[in-house]
């Protein structure tokens, strides 16, 4: 990972959550989820946040499903 996390994104864009879930037409509780990496969110739902915050999507650092240690 070489980018920003959301929230660095969002805090420097001057957002609050409210605000950043407003422009990108999602839901407050979505970006909670995004940024604690409790929701992996879909590419087309990166697009917007990224949108919103003012940065290439691909600049983010993006939450990844966790591995399952075999049994």
């Amino acid at each position: 990972m070489c980018g920003v996390t959301l929230r660095e994104a969002r805090d420097r864009a001057g957002l609050t959550r409210d605000d950043l879930a407003r422009r990108a037409g999602v839901s407050t509780r979505a970006v909670y989820d995004i940024e604690h990496g409790i929701a992996i969110p879909r590419r087309s739902t990166r697009m917007v946040l990224a949108v919103a915050v003012g940065v290439h999507r691909d600049q983010i650092d993006w939450p990844t499903p966790a591995i399952k240690e075999a049994a």
